[in-house]
């Protein structure tokens, strides 16, 4: 299997799984929250920059938080397919049809009912600033919401048939710069973030849909071990759609 096009599959499903109605929109209170500002202090362009270094720098450490918990799993993923590289024609195909289900999951098909229920972390963390944004981070990570779960479990399951704990790492690391990028750029643009959640709301439902679709592409390939040809797809096709469409 193909590295390139699994990095980049990986990378573009973090950006869905920032994309999603169960995460986008809590956003600026996730912010609020680590950073100790008020939506009503971050929600305007005069203010301080204590504030908004503040901001940056626990926003910062949320994103290596929920990264640091990604990178384990990947890591583990990938040691299990070194372990199992014997396998790898039937974990291939197992895992296409694992990357299928979820991609059906994700784009509304059927809903599994302990999918959908929520494992946010509802406890208090008394840290305060950096240490408490990564605490909260870690704790973001292992709450797999409705959105998070399809999307994360499809990359662990391609991580899998990379077969090395260090291709396992990449492919995380990937999917987790995927979200980190977005957020951290709304850390720094908060007040301009209300617009573009307005513009993008309506369009929520599309992109679960565009993101359940492309893992059941992604899965499909696998099954016919054409997994590579997601490279020209990735990097021609749709780079060329989202330009028609801007």
């Amino acid at each position: 299997m193909t590295q390139v096009p699994s990095l980049a599959l990986a990378f573009f499903m973090g950006m869905v799984t920032f994309l999603t109605p169960c995460i986008l929109p809590l956003v600026p209170a996730y912010i609020s929250f680590i950073s100790g500002h008020s939506l009503a202090e971050l929600n305007t362009p005069e203010r301080s920059e204590k504030v908004a270094a503040s901001v940056l720098i626990t926003a910062v450490f949320f994103v290596l938080g929920f990264s640091l918990i990604f990178l384990m799993m990947g890591a583990a993923a990938g040691a299990l397919g070194h372990e199992l590289a014997a396998l790898k024609p039937i974990l291939i195909r197992v895992g296409g049809v694992i990357v299928i289900f979820f991609g059906l999951q994700l784009a509304g098909v059927f809903q599994l009912m302990p999918l959908l229920k929520e494992k946010r972390f509802h406890g208090e963390i008394k840290a305060v600033g950096p240490l408490k944004a990564f605490l909260f981070g870690l704790a973001f990570a292992f709450g797999w919401s409705p959105c998070i779960g399809p999307i994360l479990t499809s990359i662990l399951a391609i991580a899998v048939n990379q077969n090395t704990m260090l291709k396992g790492i990449f492919l995380l690391l990937a999917y987790s710069l995927g979200m980190a990028i977005p957020f951290l750029l709304t850390a720094v643009l908060v007040e301009r973030f209300f617009s573009f959640f307005n513009k993008i709301k309506p369009h929520f439902r599309k992109i679960e849909i565009a993101g359940g679709v492309i893992l059941i592409l992604a899965g499909l390939l696998m099954l016919i071990d054409r997994f590579g040809e997601l490279k020209y797809y990735l990097e021609q096709v749709l780079p060329q759609s989202l330009m028609r469409l801007g």
